[in-house]
């Protein structure tokens, strides 16, 4: 026999990928993806904090920023840019459900976030951590779309 000689028997019996493993197709909706992370870099060059500290600066652990809206920076740079990214390049369903989940808990935090920066005297929230919250909620909402409509 020979082993260059395919027999379309055995291709047959082997066994398929798993579903999990299997790529989403974006389609035109991946723009949307693409807008809401430019917004949250913009976002990060605005004011978030009442004492007036941007994005990046909450990110970087300036002094006087408090837990909240830092979790919520980094999360959102490792969820909102760096996995949504991630996930576009590949299309990998895992990703895409890492990518959702990740969204949608960075989302409850930057509500924790803007509610922090509303009981600290000086006058609220800014309007880049509003901003990257309502980026976040859009991008928590089109990756959850994709991961729950998987055939």
């Amino acid at each position: 026999m020979n082993p260059f000689d395919h027999d379309t028997e055995t291709e047959r019996s082997e066994p398929a990928r798993p579903a999990i493993s299997r790529e989403v197709d974006f389609g035109p909706k991946v723009l949307v993806v693409a807008i809401a992370i430019f917004v949250l870099l913009v976002a990060a060059i605005l004011r978030w904090t009442a004492s007036g500290a941007t994005g990046w600066q909450v990110v970087s652990g300036d002094p006087g920023v408090t837990a909240l809206p830092r979790l919520f920076s980094v999360l959102a740079l490792v969820f909102g840019v760096g996995l949504s990214v991630a996930s576009v390049m590949t299309r990998r369903w895992v990703l895409v459900f890492v990518t959702a989940a990740g969204c949608a808990v960075t989302s409850v935090t930057g509500v924790w976030a803007v509610w922090s920066q509303n009981t600290v005297p000086g006058g609220g929230p800014g309007f880049g951590l509003v901003l990257a919250l309502l980026a976040m909620v859009v991008l928590t909402g089109r990756w959850a779309g994709w991961a729950f409509s998987r055939t």
